[in-house]
């Protein structure tokens, strides 16, 4: 079989192109002497035929689905999301660093973690400060208590005024 020939089924067997299939200079001879697809894929076991990597960055597979109209909702939402989220978590890490409950030390790595965007939620940031043992594992978040609250009182519902039918003209009763 020629080398093109071995060159082609090596790239269907590894499952790759044509240009990245490479014969050792050593076994040009045993690659030529190949009949069937059987030795081929011997000659790749014996290191013979090898495949080669891909040179250079896969830059279209990073931009990939990322365009506008994959997106779901507005620009605002999320950034509104976003600073809920990580304006919640900055105040968690004040109480927890005023509380002496976390040391100061780990103050800055923890809210640069947040800026980050490591920390799904409070929640998550919790759990990640209790598996790092940075807090107690017992830990909970205070919870606040709720003012109580005011009673409406209920004003009585307008009446809708009548209508009063109107004669069109030509009707009589």
């Amino acid at each position: 079989m020629t080398l093109a020939t071995v060159r082609r089924l090596a790239a269907d067997i590894l499952n790759i192109g044509k240009s990245r299939v490479r014969f050792s200079p050593d076994g040009l001879k045993e690659a030529e002497g190949a009949l069937t697809r059987s030795d081929v894929k011997g000659l790749i076991d014996k290191g013979v035929v090898k495949k080669i990597k891909v040179l250079g960055r896969d830059s279209t597979a990073r931009k990939k689905r990322r365009g506008k109209g994959r997106k779901k909702g507005s620009l605002g939402d999320r950034k509104k999301l976003w600073m809920q989220k990580v304006r919640s978590q900055r105040k968690l890490l004040v109480i927890l660093t005023e509380s002496g409950t976390l040391a100061k030390e780990h103050k800055r790595s923890i809210y640069g973690k947040v800026k980050g965007g490591i920390f799904k939620s409070k929640r998550a940031m919790l759990l990640y400060l209790k598996d790092n043992e940075l807090i107690a594992k017992d830990y909970e978040i205070p919870k606040k208590e709720m003012p109580p609250k005011k009673e409406v009182k209920k004003t009585p519902a307008k009446k809708a005024p009548e209508k009063k039918e109107s004669k069109k003209e030509g009707e009589q009763k």
